[in-house]
């Protein structure tokens, strides 16, 4: 007989967290773009996971958790470890090439990727029709942002898109993959080791493509390290994995619909990047895809 999970129902305490979650969420992308005037990419994920992985495993040691991982969970960690570096890689290399506001737009396209492979590789997670509604509507709106792109005639800006789009293809796979592979290992062991083993490929390609000659210690890297290690890496993750044990997972996902929405705002009004009735009609059909998405099971 399969175990029935309890389910709190929101209230208004962790509806308000869950968007201050989108908000600080929807803040890494123009955290990422200050610092990368000072940093470069591969260095940048290097450093802050290297905070983030250290706040997690304080904690873990604090809470008394264990984090030895047994030989058979060894292979997945180390897959997982890889996307992981390459979906972040990616994700910092789009963002220097592109704008803040279409980072935030088109890596929350992720789980558009998500409902895709889940239907081939999870079997209980199947693609329904409002799923397919809600994937149409959120591809529409990437397409909108891919017009905007080639109108312009920013090859630069075209070709971080492009790989953001792909960024969000891993971190998709790599949901799927975790969902999949490693559904009995506690959430808290899974991080600490994702980011300790991404630590490696990180510093290693630091190492081979990058120059120090452009890396430079400013208050605002300092800060934005601190905002995307300690507050997105390690605290958004406790509460987020503090809430699923409460409330319906299909139920909290729906409110991630804000996160782009935060992000486009957040560009915009602390780096000044323009608001195109283009960017604005697809962040406001991505979300609502993800919304329609993430809310089919509740």
């Amino acid at each position: 007989m399969r175990k029935e999970i309890p389910s709190e129902s929101l209230d208004l305490k962790a509806i308000s967290l869950i968007m201050l979650l989108s908000l600080f969420w929807g803040g890494n992308s123009p955290a990422m773009k200050i610092a990368l005037r000072d940093m470069q990419p591969f260095i940048l994920a290097g450093l802050r996971f290297t905070l983030a992985a250290a706040a997690v495993w304080g904690w873990a040691i604090y809470s008394r958790i264990p984090l030895s991982p047994r030989p058979s969970e060894l292979p997945p960690l180390i897959i997982l470890a890889l996307c992981f570096a390459a979906q972040i890689s990616t994700f910092n290399l789009g963002t220097h090439l592109s704008l803040a506001s279409r980072a935030s737009l088109l890596i929350n396209t992720h789980p558009f990727f998500v409902a895709l492979m889940a239907h081939f590789f999870i079997p209980s997670d199947r693609l329904t029709f409002r799923k397919v509604v809600g994937l149409l509507i959120a591809f529409s709106g990437v397409a909108l942002i891919f017009r905007e792109s080639i109108i312009s005639g920013e090859r630069s800006h075209l070709m971080g898109d492009l790989i953001l789009v792909l960024s969000a293809l891993i971190l998709g796979a790599q949901t799927v993959y975790t969902k999949r592979v490693v559904q009995d290992m506690a959430p808290i062991k899974l991080l600490s080791w994702q980011m300790s083993f991404a630590l490696i490929p990180f510093y290693l390609m630091s190492f081979l493509f990058e120059d120090p000659a452009g890396w430079r210690i400013s208050g605002s890297v300092v800060g934005m390290l601190m905002y995307q290690g300690i507050l997105v890496g390690f605290f958004c993750f406790i509460t987020w994995t503090t809430l699923l044990r409460r409330y319906s997972a299909s139920k909290i996902a729906a409110f991630l619909f804000a996160t782009p929405v935060f992000g486009v705002i957040l560009s915009w009004s602390i780096l000044g990047d323009k608001l195109t009735i283009w960017l604005g009609a697809g962040t406001m059909l991505v979300a609502a895809g993800i919304y329609i998405v993430n809310s089919a099971e509740s």
